[in-house]
């Protein structure tokens, strides 16, 4: 693993790229970035992340619905037939809504 560690920072040096090791983390078994869990297992997403869509309190307008589908689309790769599952709430957005507008 260090030899490869070693590979990736020579070839970064190569083409003018810096790191900041301050920002680094190395030799981690599992890191969070952009809202998941990377490790040796794959790519999951952040158990509180998926605590906060479960506790997500009832959408009372618009913009409410919008928050909440925007932050579940994030992890729809995760979620089989996504797209189907989440059709009502689709709809919701859409210009001119009646339903949202009572």
């Amino acid at each position: 693993m260090l030899e490869r560690l070693r590979i990736i920072l020579d070839r970064l040096r190569e083409v003018g790229l810096k790191v900041k090791p301050s920002k680094c983390v190395l030799l981690k078994r599992d890191i969070e970035f952009l809202g998941h869990l990377v490790s040796v297992q794959g790519v999951d997403p952040v158990p509180d992340k998926l605590k906060a869509i479960r506790d997500w309190p009832t959408p009372h307008c618009l913009r409410d619905v919008r928050a909440f589908f925007g932050l579940s689309s994030y992890y729809c790769r995760f979620v089989r037939n996504f797209a189907s599952i989440a059709e009502p709430l689709t709809r919701l957005t859409k210009k001119n809504n009646r339903q949202m507008d009572r």
